[in-house]
């Protein structure tokens, strides 16, 4: 299981998906962005999928 992210208080889920404040600072934007990019991997063929 996936930890929360520490500062998840910036993120906006709407009807858009996913976003980020423009007030957020720039270690909770690419937190969020290495966030979507996990979220949105592939499965290899053993059905893992590898986050770092």
């Amino acid at each position: 299981m996936l930890p929360e992210p520490k500062e998840i208080k910036y993120w906006i889920n709407d009807i858009k998906g996913s976003q980020i404040e423009a007030k957020a600072p720039a270690w909770a934007k690419e937190e969020f962005e290495a966030y979507q990019r996990l979220m949105s991997a592939k499965p290899n063929k053993k059905g893992t999928i590898k986050w770092y």
